[in-house]
């Protein structure tokens, strides 16, 4: 009966560190082809702001990791040899380090919650479960969590203090009719890959709100991404129905070929900065100045929809 226990931990370990590999790996495929992720939130690509190498590059890095891991425990099951399960304790236990740095960092100082960081920790956790039991030594479990939430209260104890500009100060895809008037004045916080930001961006579009001012700020910033936020910037804004033209952009699916400028990057980067340090965690979000001295916060596109509707911005509902 152990015999068969220790066979099934040998066997649930190789899946684990497979699926955890392909996992890692489809993730980078998506961002290669489509500008996407896993992670269904803009919160990978904001903690990505604080890493030196990119996010793109963390997750690379984690799919090299795994993969030399899964290496190590298949010839070290096979030949048994001790400085290969010495390796690979020393590889457990430094991605544990690492890994409880990482999250405590962003769930602590910055509060943000990467789906694909706390994915990553949590088959890394199950990782050492199961190793532990292949080694049958209790020892290896708890030192590796005594590392890991060491790690995880390290990270949790650094603060980087945000140098955001003022809402007013930020560049992003202004759009104004011509019998717009001072007040209201919107500010769109959005994502390419948020569907429930197209869904307001296709209610405005249906719309066409010419009779108001607005800014749209996009927070992405992968290079087809950069492209798409540099053609809207450079619409006729006089002649085109922005919302609409951005909503049929992002179906064709098509990145367009158009330059893209030196400080747009830098610029978003600014407009991530506002946001974070204004204490936002989310898209889609608006910001309306209603009158002078009347600033209002809606977040979600539910919400942000049913004011619209309210305030007879819009006409027709999806």
């Amino acid at each position: 009966m152990k015999k068969n226990n220790l066979v099934k931990s040998f066997l649930a370990l190789h899946v684990v560190l497979i699926l955890a590999a392909v996992g890692l790996g489809l993730d980078i495929y998506l961002r290669l082809t489509t500008g996407g992720s896993i992670c269904p939130t803009e919160a990978c690509a904001i903690v990505g702001d604080y890493i030196r190498i990119s996010e793109l590059n963390l997750v690379i890095f984690g799919l090299a990791f795994f993969s030399v891991l899964w290496g190590v425990f298949f010839f070290a099951s096979r030949y048994d040899r001790k400085w290969l399960w010495t390796g690979m304790s020393v590889l457990i236990l430094g991605a544990l380090a690492f890994d409880g740095a990482i999250l405590g960092f962003q769930y602590f100082s910055i509060q943000e919650s990467c789906h694909l960081c706390f994915g990553v920790g949590a088959a890394l956790l199950i990782v050492l479960l199961l190793y532990a039991l292949v080694r049958r030594k209790l020892a290896i479990l708890i030192l590796g969590l005594a590392v890991w939430i060491g790690g995880g209260i390290g990270g949790a104890m650094i603060n980087i203090p945000d140098r955001a500009p003022q809402l007013e100060q930020m560049s992003g895809i202004t759009w104004k009719g011509p019998e717009a008037k001072e007040f209201p004045r919107f500010y769109y916080f959005f994502s390419l890959h948020c569907p429930h930001c197209t869904d307001v961006l296709v209610n405005l579009a249906i719309n066409d709100p010419r009779d108001y001012s607005w800014t749209l700020f996009p927070l992405d910033t992968s290079p087809a991404d950069l492209k798409k936020i540099a053609w809207a910037m450079d619409l006729d804004m006089k002649e085109e129905n922005v919302f609409y033209e951005m909503v049929r952009m992002e179906q064709s699916r098509q990145v367009p070929d158009v330059e893209v400028p030196d400080d747009l990057s830098e610029n978003i980067q600014g407009i991530r900065a506002y946001f974070r340090a204004s204490g936002f965690r989310g898209v889609p979000l608006m910001i309306v100045d209603e009158s002078p001295g009347k600033r209002i916060i809606i977040i979600g596109g539910t919400d942000i929809i049913n004011y619209l509707y309210d305030l007879g911005v819009l006409e027709l509902q999806n």
